[in-house]
């Protein structure tokens, strides 16, 4: 008698949970936070495919608890996470979600999810990442986002947000990642962005920001990458952008003006330099050709004059050139062909003149040389045929005459007199 007593106080006990939370195996759940679970699977049920409606919402993605609060939740369809789920989530995102004060880290990406994101969640103080990439969100981003102080990640890319970036966004002091690509977003990008001297990575691609680019990002001193792609970003490229220590800077697709400041050959970390599909022009700095790293320079689709600079010669990480229709004028330097790792080169329809240097196509490295459209002269070497990888070579529409090396397929109209 005295045995099964204890046995079921014992047994009381462990069911013991304090007022709101939940026992479910012997283990306590708030129930804000499970209220939450269960309204994501049933709003998930007006998709194509969701969770099963008897799920059990502690089976409802990767989740991790600590004393009985939920503190990551992540679930998706998306291959790159850790946390693909066989099912897709769909509709609004539940009210429920203020409840959710302890949560560090959400990832709801990739998904089918609509509608807007909810004010409530200024509540969510402990919120470290947010990300509800590739849904179909709309609206506009609340101001009450700039509330939570301890985000770090921010990631909305490829959604339908639209509308103005709220100026609340730079009370955030802790952001490291910003990834809003992808949306309708449109006016000028904070100058305030500048404040936030923490962030490392600043994509704002294919949108519809206008104005000019804020001089004052040059003050991020820890921007690694930089993306204001696509927009309709106008005036010149400030020099204050050449301070950083940015791998990644691009600028391409806007209504950009002015010269190519001389300051960007100081960004001796970047690996891919992109300015193309804009209305540069001036000539090419030659301060670019020291930058020891760059493997990627596309300046191609401007109005960019003057010759190719002959420290190009020096640029020694350099992999591809894509300067197609600009104005540039004069010879390829000759120097080019010591660029060991040089594989694609396109130079057309500029108006570059004098002969190509024959040790050029000797280069091991090349796979992709696209000349036609210039004004080169003299002829192709007979080494081409002796290469051990073919050569992709588009020359026509220049003044490079017969012979030609027999291994040749395409030729195209020369400028040549019988």
């Amino acid at each position: 008698m005295i045995r099964s007593i204890l046995i079921g106080i014992i047994f009381s006990i462990s069911l013991s949970c304090d007022i709101g939370y939940s026992e479910i195996e012997n283990e306590c759940y708030f129930d804000g936070d499970l209220l939450l679970l269960k309204q994501l699977i049933q709003e998930s049920q007006t998709g194509k495919n969701p969770p099963p409606l008897q799920l059990p919402p502690l089976e409802l993605g990767a989740q991790t608890w600590e004393n009985g609060r939920l503190i990551d939740f992540c679930c998706s369809t998306s291959t790159n996470t850790e946390c693909r789920m066989p099912f897709e989530l769909a509709g609004k995102i539940p009210l429920s979600l203020e409840n959710l004060t302890h949560l560090r880290h959400l990832s709801l990406e990739s998904n089918a999810m609509l509608g807007v994101i909810p004010k409530g969640i200024k509540n969510l103080q402990a919120l470290e990442s947010l990300s509800l990439s590739s849904n179909n969100f709309s609206g506009t981003i609340p101001r009450e986002l700039g509330e939570l102080k301890n985000l770090k990640k921010l990631a909305l890319n490829s959604n339908r947000f639209s509308g103005l970036l709220p100026k609340e966004i730079t009370q955030m002091k802790k952001l490291k990642w910003v990834y809003i690509a992808s949306n309708f977003f449109t006016g000028n990008i904070p100058p305030e962005i500048g404040e936030l001297e923490g962030i490392t990575y600043f994509n704002v691609s294919n949108n519809q920001f206008s104005g000019t680019i804020p001089p004052a990002l040059g003050k991020l001193t820890k921007l690694q990458y930089l993306d204001l792609s696509e927009n309709k970003l106008s005036g010149g490229i400030p020099p204050e952008l050449g301070q950083l220590k940015l791998y990644r800077l691009n600028l391409a697709r806007n209504q950009l003006t002015g010269h190519i400041p001389v300051e960007l050959g100081s960004l001796t970390e970047v690996v891919q330099l992109n300015v193309a599909h804009n209305q540069l022009e001036g000539s090419l700095p030659a301060s670019l050709g020291y930058l020891p790293r760059l493997k990627r320079l596309e300046i191609h689709d401007n109005k960019i004059t003057g010759s190719i600079p002959f420290t190009f010669s020096e640029l020694t990480a350099l992999e591809e050139f894509h300067a197609t229709n600009n104005q540039l004028t004069g010879p390829l330097p000759s120097g080019i062909s010591n660029v060991e790792y040089l594989h694609f080169v396109d130079v057309s329809f500029n108006q570059l003149s004098g002969e190509i240097p024959d040790e050029l196509f000797n280069m091991s490295s090349l796979e992709t040389l696209y000349i036609q459209g210039n004004e080169f002269t003299g002829e192709l070497p007979s080494s081409i045929c002796a290469r051990e990888k073919s050569l992709k070579l588009l020359f026509y529409g220049n003044e490079i005459c017969p012979p030609y090396p027999k291994c040749l397929k395409f030729i195209g109209k020369q400028r040549c007199i019988d």
